[in-house]
């Protein structure tokens, strides 16, 4: 069918309950749709979604890892969604800023 598997590790920022920016050291495509699962810092839970690729830093001006944004299009159970929800209201992110 075409579709390959990959699996990258990488670094979350900015996450808010409707996407998440990351860090690759290799660029994913636009419009890609991907699985992630999400170690929230500060904390041992996990979040596990799929999202599409919306933005990806051009890296003639941003020569390093790949700044990439993505928007969630599902969560892998409703528990995942309220996770993250929940975790978010409790402001761990801003602390770890």
């Amino acid at each position: 069918d075409g579709d390959e598997i990959r699996e990258f590790l990488g670094h979350a920022y900015d996450v808010s309950a409707s996407g998440v920016r990351i860090e690759l050291d290799e660029p994913l495509a636009l419009g890609a749709s991907v699985a992630l699962c999400i170690e929230l810092p500060c904390s041992d839970e996990h979040v596990y979604a799929c999202a599409d690729v919306v933005w990806i830093a051009d890296p003639e001006d941003d020569p390093g890892p790949r700044r990439i944004a993505l928007r969630f299009t599902e969560f892998l159970t409703p528990a995942d969604e309220e996770q993250l929800v929940s975790y978010l209201g409790r402001g761990h992110l801003r602390e770890a800023a």
